[in-house]
């Protein structure tokens, strides 16, 4: 079973954003439970220009442009918040921006390939070496594998081979670090 990163690419942006409104506990929690606002959420950033923002702001949740936004939400993903943002720089402001709150963290870990240890200060799991189980994903409703985060790997944000099909499409997309993997890949944790 095949499954897709998608992200900021870090390489091309530089670009750290911080809230900067009192709205980011609406979102930013570990619970799906869906609220709504009608007035965009505000990230700030003191570095950086708008010509060096991408589709994707990271900043554990995503910060997207309309057209990704609507590319994701098309698909009616489980777990995932959406609100209206905008982006302020020194140089200005974007607008037609979307917070993706991840709020879906599914255990499709595959215990036998990934490396793991213990915290010696928190007694928790680390996952070392991160791989997805394909039995797992495909007793997953597609709609909770649209858009998740790895359970015990909670950086790892994942997408379905099928966004990134239409995302390599697109010439919208193309300021993105994008690749498709399966299980047997190792997964980038960031």
């Amino acid at each position: 079973m095949k499954f897709s990163i998608i992200s900021e690419n870090y390489q091309v942006s530089s670009t750290s954003f911080t809230c900067v409104d009192n709205r980011e506990p609406l979102y930013s929690k570990a619970d799906y439970e869906p609220t709504s606002s009608a007035e965009p959420i505000v990230w700030e950033a003191t570095d950086g220009s708008i010509k060096g923002v991408g589709s994707i702001s990271d900043n554990g949740d995503l910060c997207v442009s309309k057209e990704f936004a609507e590319l994701v939400m098309s698909f009616d993903p489980f777990g995932i918040e959406c609100y209206p943002a905008e982006l302020r720089l020194q140089d200005g402001v974007l607008k037609n921006r979307y917070i993706l709150a991840l709020n879906n963290v599914i255990d499709v870990l595959d215990e036998s390939k990934s490396r793991t240890r213990k915290s010696p200060k928190r007694n928790k799991i680390l996952i070392m070496v991160l791989y997805l189980s394909e039995e797992k994903l495909l007793n997953t409703p597609f709609n909770k594998r649209v858009l998740f985060r790895v359970k015990g790997a909670e950086t790892a944000t994942i997408f379905c081979e099928e966004i990134y099909d239409l995302a390599r499409k697109s010439s919208l997309f193309e300021d993105l670090r994008i690749f498709k993997l399966d299980c047997d890949q190792e997964v980038p944790k960031y």
